[in-house]
């Protein structure tokens, strides 16, 4: 009787991990250049700019997208699998303009975002959704979150401009700040920040404005502990480029991916590896496994991998200019990319399936 109980215990647990993960083993992945694609357009009434550009997603019934606009409504969208509805987390805290930087998710009943409150007391927002109501976590800083990694319940990332570091351990909060060499007057921040096997990666962009160039640094290690594994300075077209300057992607597969102008990198053995070279700037990466992985960037760049190569969709492509791509989802069913115009600017949202 006992081995009955434990072995359906076990079934139990493995049916909820795999609703969790999102893809159904048994299924044959979609081939994106077969799918049928279908564009939601929104933008919020009298607003001349819907500029939404992150989104996270535990299935294609349940995706949040949010970012900023610029009467500070209109900046959080939720799809319920048939329609975008306007979410306003002001009704539970303080009210203040405001832009949402990230959004990322543990479950549907526990999302984060992360962003700037603007012309107020502090510029920190960190606000947490519990399937019921918003919470705000207030650590009343002068520093804007800017990069979110959400790894656990009790193991929440935050990386915000003068290279302070967040950590949420799901009772406190905890605050550090990596040492580097920074140019006098220089502004610098944290525009990128995964968890992997409990080390934590960060990318930190450094503008130096009496230099007239840029540094970065990739940094890896914990609270109080953090060590520079590589930097560049980028001050002229034969500056060398290592990885991807607009920031860090951890792929479900557990690749490490860094995007930004001329394409995307993947971190493998302990250095950056070229995988999509070319002379568009790339702003994101999603990996579902290591045979279904997505880039997208400007000029309606989308790219896809089959775990044999890279090949653009050239569906998106937009030579004009006026469609940037900046993030994509899939459970190897259905695909969402997340775009917007140049100007005005609204929002795009293509549903593949």
């Amino acid at each position: 009787m006992k081995k009955i109980i434990v072995l359906l215990l076990l079934l139990i647990v493995i049916l909820n991990s795999c609703g969790e993960s999102g893809t159904d083993p048994n299924k044959q992945l979609k081939n994106p250049f077969e799918m049928t694609w279908t564009a939601d357009t929104i933008a919020y009434e009298g607003s001349m700019q819907t500029f939404l550009t992150s989104m996270w997603a535990s299935s294609p019934n349940d995706v949040w997208i949010a970012g900023h606009n610029e009467r500070s409504l209109g900046e959080i969208y939720h799809f319920n699998g048939s329609n975008w509805k306007e979410v306003d987390p002001m009704n539970d805290v303080p009210r203040s303009t405001k832009s949402i930087n990230k959004v990322m998710g543990l479950t549907p009943n526990n999302i984060w975002m992360i962003g700037d409150r603007r012309a107020y007391t502090r510029k920190d927002l960190i606000i947490n959704w519990d399937g019921t109501k918003w919470k705000e976590h207030n650590l009343n800083l002068q520093v804007r979150p800017i990069s979110l990694f959400a790894n656990r319940s009790n193991d929440i990332w935050v990386g915000c401009d003068s290279a302070v570091v967040l950590h949420y351990d799901g009772i406190k909060w905890e605050r550090d700040k990596p040492k580097f060499n920074i140019p006098q007057g220089a502004e610098y921040f944290i525009n990128g920040i995964v968890v992997k096997e409990n080390i934590i990666f960060l990318n930190v962009a450094v503008y130096d404005i009496k230099g007239r160039r840029y540094i970065f640094y990739f940094v890896k290690g914990n609270i109080k502990n953090w060590i520079v594994l590589d930097s560049m300075e980028i001050k002229n077209p034969q500056s060398i480029i290592k990885w991807g300057n607009w920031g860090l992607s951890l792929g479900k597969e557990g690749g490490i991916y860094s995007f930004g102008d001329f394409g995307v990198w993947e971190y493998i053995n302990n250095g950056w590896a070229h995988i999509i070279p070319i002379n568009y700037t790339m702003q994101n990466v999603f990996a579902l496994n290591k045979n279904y992985k997505i880039a997208v960037g400007v000029y309606g760049m989308v790219w896809f991998n089959n775990g044999s190569s890279w090949q653009q969709i050239t569906k998106f492509f937009a030579p004009n200019g006026d469609i940037v791509i900046t993030d994509a989802w899939s459970d190897g069913q259905e695909m969402f990319l997340l775009g917007h115009t140049t100007w005005p600017q609204k929002t795009i949202v293509w549903r593949g399936k």
